[in-house]
């Protein structure tokens, strides 16, 4: 059984505390005086047996425990037991009834939890119960318990002294004082003496009633015996069964072949230990075979790139924030464009010398109109119609003056469609603004700077590679877009959307009203007027100027449609002749703007490429040496520190390569052992007929299933012969047990019992009609005294003679009893002083040994040269340790009768020395591997020392 966890909800001075215990047998708990070491230890007593401490008080608590693979809760609050498997109903024996035969607190702590103070003395081997326990047949607690009843119950009836006052003691006293009264009273009457017959043949029938009561009492007490000895019987057949099971003809090398397994063991443990040696000799982090070593020299040629990747990666980052900067920039600047609209592309390809010369031809047509205009004859009235720049149109019109209305009409139509446009816009916007006149000198110059300082930036970047040009560069390009603000602020009052759309609202006017005005002037000009009469020579002058104002104004509106259809795509509509420089200049300054950033983009791809180049290189090398982190010229200087340090490493493994060699060759040597070794086992495998050491080992384990299954038979058959009648009903007795059954033998009980009830009511009636005639005699006699005293003799005789036999068959149980105890002893006992024989020598070092063959003396040791060592020369050491092994010796027999228990061992080292300390630490260890083990201790040198010992898991105790 093993604990696995502890609660302690009130006890002592714990509150709410919990314990988990770890996967080892051996759990030490170090804690220094009066951290709760003992208090913990009684707490534990206290769970597993109930009742209440007289210092602490009841306890409130729980244990979780394993039992061959199965969890149980005991948990108590006072007297209160909860004690259950979850899952299952829940159990209302104490654990000690219900698992291990009863065994009583005081023995459990006299064995299995022990402070130093309960470790002392001997005596404790020769204390019935641990005798009857822990030596006796199976059910040795029923045993040693019946045997001191049976002589507490012969004790009280009879003592051998002249003034004992036992029962039978008394009565022989009394029977003589009335004898001597009798003898003095002589008379007796017939009547009397006939009654005193009549109780005497009474006295008859109670003798035969009292036979056939014995004789069904002797049959129930044989099938009890029968009863009670069933379940061992069927063990002892068990046994039997696995006896033959397990039985073999092989004459095995028990010796020789431990032995050999043993020298394999400790031959690949010693080769483990070079193997470990030499692979202590490599650095830490260091393999041989590492990548680093086959790609060095690429390392190394990547290293020498790390600054210009540095770089490249520098300016590919900051050139790709300039480009998207500059190119915002370069939108915005197009919403200031006058001559050009933002919401449409700008066109790529334009023939500007188409443009000039229709700008110029529109600007001489319409200059030589205004001319022909001035030249108004005198002979001409004021209905006479005068030049439209614009066109003209009569209500007579020709065909060609009708389409010059059409268009006039059509471009009216759209200018006051985009003046309802920028109306709607500015209205939208809320505020109004008065356009003021643009410096344009200030525009220009903050121009050309711009490129300047473009020029020198992309000069800094890529041709000087001077970080003092680029940063110059930049500061002058800020600059220069900060003055074009400015200009463009004083054009647009503030650079405000309002501001700009009045522009442009005041630009649609103008060519409104000059639409207008052409148009009237077609249509006044078609209208015929009455005019005097000139002279011939003034009619004929008249004649002449109109004539050259129609040729004009055809030249003029043909101009007008050439330049309207040369217009590029995203112009505005509006525009006219005086605003082809202002389109031009504006368009040369947008695509010098972008061809200077195509240029600095071109650069910037060869510097990607470049950059690509670099990184493809730094991903092969990630790729073959295993790397997962991206590639970045920071994860390249920590590869190139890792390829230094194992370049430093490689040069401390190749100095250490003959202590490696040497390492090597006494692992080969251990490897030659453990195949010669292996060649012999493989031999004595041979002689026996196997083909593998674990089906030989197996063998050896079954031969031990055959002693452990032998010695369960014999200890069945003498607890049979214990319990077998003598040797007049053994057969019977044996053959019940053969051939009847369980069930049937319980209905013959039953019917035995209430055989003998139906006596013992007879019994009770004759009982209660012989007091009829002893009131009868009393009443009859003559000499009340003597009636009296007859009376009393025969009552006295009675109880003598039932007192007596009851004395009689309490000695001779009492004598069988202790003989069998005492035979079962002898042959348990030594097994147990074995062990302890065995632990004795464990704990001193290999310098003592019980003293076995000697132990009827005393309790004594032998030393190494055979000399025996009393217990008055023993140390307080020598002899806690002596001590400690005979409890574990007895838990151990415990554990093979009737299961393996918790051992608590509270500050018992606090004598050994250090290396005692350790072999006791190792020898708990090694018992821990079977038996949950506890240890408490207070001293720090312990728990260290335990820290180094496999199978103790070690902790601290804390009452939090």
């Amino acid at each position: 059984m093993n604990i696995k966890r502890i609660r302690f909800d009130e006890f002592g001075p714990y509150r709410d505390w919990s314990f988990t215990t770890g996967d080892n047998g051996v759990q030490l708990m170090y804690g220094p005086n009066e951290s709760g070491k003992t208090s913990l230890l009684e707490g534990m007593r206290t769970l597993l047996f109930g009742g209440t401490h007289k210092a602490y008080g009841p306890m409130t608590g729980a244990l979780d425990v394993d039992r061959n693979g199965e969890s149980y809760y005991i948990g108590r609050k006072g007297k209160q037991l909860d004690f259950y498997s979850p899952g299952n109903p829940a159990i209302h024996e104490e654990p000690a009834q219900h698992w291990w035969h009863g065994i009583d607190k005081k023995t459990y702590n006299r064995i299995f939890a022990l402070t130093l103070d309960d470790l002392q003395g001997l005596d404790v081997l020769q204390e019935v119960e641990v005798r009857s326990r822990f030596f006796g047949a199976e059910g040795g607690e029923h045993l040693g318990g019946a045997v001191k009843d049976v002589e507490k119950g012969a004790t009280d009836l009879l003592v051998a002294s002249s003034n004992g006052k036992r029962r039978i003691n008394v009565l022989m006293d009394e029977l003589k004082e009335n004898r001597q009264k009798l003898s003095q009273l002589a008379e007796h009457e017939a009547q009397y003496v006939e009654l005193q017959t009549v109780f005497h043949s009474t006295e008859q029938t109670e003798m035969e009633l009292q036979n056939q009561l014995k004789e069904w009492k002797e049959y129930r007490d044989g099938i009890d015996v029968v009863l009670r000895a069933w379940d061992t019987y069927r063990r002892s057949e068990e046994a039997r069964m696995h006896m033959q099971q397990y039985n073999s003809e092989l004459a095995l090398s028990r010796d020789e072949f431990l032995r050999l397994d043993e020298e394999i063991k400790r031959a690949r443990d010693n080769m483990q230990l070079w193997q470990e040696k030499e692979a202590a000799l490599m650095p830490a982090n260091f393999s041989p075979d590492s990548p680093f070593g086959t790609y060095g020299q690429d390392i190394e040629d990547l290293i020498q790139q790390g600054a210009k990747w540095e770089q490249l990666r520098r300016e590919c980052e900051e050139g790709d924030a300039y480009i998207r900067k500059v190119r915002e920039q370069l939108e915005f600047s197009r919403t200031l464009h006058s001559a050009w609209r933002h919401d449409e592309p700008m066109a790529e390809d334009i023939n500007w010398f188409d443009g000039e010369r229709l700008a110029s031809r529109l600007r001489t047509a319409k200059e030589q109109l205004l001319h022909w205009q001035d030249r108004k004859p005198a002979e001409a009235t004021d209905e006479v119609p005068t030049a439209n720049l614009e066109g003209a149109s009569l209500p007579n019109f020709s065909e060609e003056e009708f389409a010059k209305k059409e268009y006039l009409e059509r471009e009216l139509d759209r200018i006051l469609m985009d003046i309802e446009r920028v109306e709607a816009r500015r209205n939208s916007s809320g505020s109004d603004a008065q356009p003021t006149i643009l410096p344009k000198w200030l525009q220009r110059i903050s121009g050309i700077g711009a490129v300047i300082a473009v020029l020198v930036v992309l000069a800094g970047l890529l041709v000087l590679e001077s970080a003092l040009y680029t940063i110059g560069g930049f500061i002058f390009l800020i600059l220069s877009m900060g003055l074009f603000w400015y200009a463009t602020w004083r054009l647009h009052n503030g650079n405000s959307e309002v501001s700009k759309l009045n522009y442009e609202l005041q630009i649609l006017s103008s060519r409104k009203s000059d639409v207008e005005h052409q148009l009237e002037a077609l249509i006044k000009a078609a209208t015929p007027t009455a005019s005097p009469v000139p002279s011939l020579e003034g009619a004929a002058h008249l004649e002449r100027w109109i004539q050259e104002g129609h040729t004009l104004q055809g030249i003029y509106d043909e101009a007008l449609a050439a330049w309207q259809n040369w217009l590029p795509r995203g112009a505005a509509k509006s525009l006219d002749e005086d605003d082809f420089f202002g389109l031009k200049h504006e368009y040369d300054q947008y695509h010098e703007q972008l061809r200077t950033i195509e240029g600095y983009e071109k650069r910037l791809a060869e510097h990607k490429e470049g950059l690509r180049i670099i990184e493809d290189q730094a991903m092969a090398l990630w790729y073959n040496l295993g790397i997962e982190a991206p590639v970045s010229p920071t994860e390249l200087k920590r590869i190139y520190n890792q390829y230094k340090n194992f370049q430093q490493n490689k040069i401390v493994w190749e100095q250490k390569e003959a202590q490696r060699k040497s390492f090597r060759n006494e692992y080969d040597n251990w490897h030659r052992k453990e195949k010669e070794l292996l060649l012999r086992q493989q031999e004595l495998l041979h002689k026996a007929g196997m083909e593998s050491s674990n089906e030989y080992r197996q063998h050896l384990i079954d031969e031990d299933q055959y002693k452990q299954w032998q010695t369960i038979y014999k200890q069945s058959q003498v607890q049979l012969d214990l319990l077998a009648p003598d040797a007049e009903n053994k057969d019977l007795f044996y053959r019940r047990l053969r051939e009847g059954n369980k069930d049937n033998w319980l209905d013959e009980l039953a019917h035995s019992e209430r055989e003998i009830a139906s006596i013992e009511d007879k019994l009770a009636t004759l009982y209660e009609r012989r007091g009829q005639i002893v009131e009868a005699m009393r009443t009859l006699g003559s000499d009340q005294e003597q009636h009296q005293m007859l009376q009393e003799r025969e009552a006295l005789r009675s109880e003598l003679e039932s007192a007596l036999e009851d004395w009689a068959t309490q000695v001779l149980i009492s004598h069988c009893m202790d003989k069998a105890q005492q035979s079962y002893e002898q042959e348990k006992q030594p097994h147990m002083l074995e062990l302890a024989s065995s632990y004795v020598e464990r704990l001193t070092g290999e310098r003592y040994t019980l003293d076995i063959l000697g132990i009827n003396k005393g309790v004594a040791l032998i030393n190494n040269n055979g000399e025996r060592l009393e217990l008055k020369f023993w140390s307080s050491g020598l002899a806690d340790q002596v001590y400690l092994a005979l409890r574990l010796a007895l838990a151990k027999v415990f554990s093979y009768q009737v299961e393996s228990l918790p051992i608590i061992l509270d500050d018992i080292l606090v004598r050994f020395d250090e290396n005692r300390q350790r072999s006791a630490l190792e020898l708990l260890a090694e018992l821990g591997k079977n038996q949950q083990i506890w240890l408490f201790t207070c001293q720090r040198s312990v728990y260290d020392m335990a820290q180094s010992i496999m199978g103790i898991d070690c902790h601290r105790l804390s009452r939090s």
